[in-house]
């Protein structure tokens, strides 16, 4: 165990004290050194000592410093992981409230799911879910946000995750129609046809409305939603008319469609059980 130079001091000054007694009264000053020679050298032992002292004082110091700055960052981390987990307790809470209010509209059973993979690849999206078949997910199940924004398809299941086939793909397809057109007259007669069409996954544009013919009334900024007309349920949310394109030539316009799910933030999604 080592000694402290406090301790060294201590037993340094005993030495001292000792050779003095015996130099005076055991050796009748026939030693070497003199009784002046000892206390310079114990007037040294003890600077020294003392210096030892102070620099073991601030090695001690760092030491504390060095596991109080330790602490601080684990409880610096414990309260970024409590705000990490109430944050996520809100935006949960906030998204069950809103899947309360649309599940009311839809009469079909659904299914919470979260998306941990979003990325677009030469081919389309590759959009993955943290459920499958063990949750009840089936090919062809519609997945939407909260607010009734349509994500997609569910294009392949695995045990506990699946594939998803993103809105902005070129194989997905959806009937939809133009929600803005659809106004009464006046006078409170019959409302003209909305205008509707295919809209398709056209990935770095959008989407396009195929099947809109010169005559019909659309302009951008119009809403679309889906018809249910097909296999998904009807009054979801695609987007919105980016862009139209008029030519007297052609049979139908050339209509940009901006997805709506470009202008949330996704997270947690809705599974729409269609079977």
């Amino acid at each position: 165990m080592k000694k402290s130079p406090i301790k060294l001091g201590v037993i340094l000054l005993v030495a001292v004290i000792s050779a003095i007694f015996l130099n005076k009264h055991v050796f009748k000053d026939k030693l070497i050194f003199s009784s002046k020679h000892f206390i310079n050298l114990t007037s040294y032992l003890f600077t020294k000592a003392e210096n030892l002292g102070g620099f073991a004082g601030k090695v001690a110091n760092f030491n504390r410093l060095a596991s109080e700055n330790n602490k601080l960052k684990k409880d610096q981390k414990i309260v970024f992981d409590l705000k990490a987990k109430i944050d996520n307790l809100e935006n949960e809470n906030s998204f069950l409230r809103q899947t309360a209010h649309i599940s009311q509209k839809l009469d079909y059973p659904i299914v919470y799911a979260g998306i941990f993979n979003l990325n677009l690849s030469p081919t389309g999206y590759n959009t993955l879910l943290n459920k499958g078949v063990q949750n009840g997910i089936s090919e062809g199940d519609a997945v939407i946000t909260s607010e009734g924004i349509l994500v997609g398809k569910i294009q392949k299941v695995m045990q506990n995750f699946s594939r998803v086939l993103f809105v902005s793909d070129p194989e997905f397809k959806i009937t939809a129609k133009v929600i803005s057109s659809v106004t009464f007259t006046a006078n409170g007669g019959t409302p003209p046809t909305a205008v509707a069409g295919i809209a398709r996954g056209a990935l770095g544009d959008g989407m396009y409305l195929d099947f809109v013919v010169q005559g019909d009334e659309i302009k951008e900024e119009d809403v679309l939603i889906s018809t249910g007309n097909d296999l998904f349920p009807p009054a979801l949310v695609i987007g919105s008319v980016d862009h139209v394109e008029v030519n007297p030539t052609q049979i139908f316009k050339k209509v940009r469609i901006r997805p709506a799910i470009k202008d949330v933030q996704l997270g947690r999604v809705l599974v729409i059980k269609m079977r």
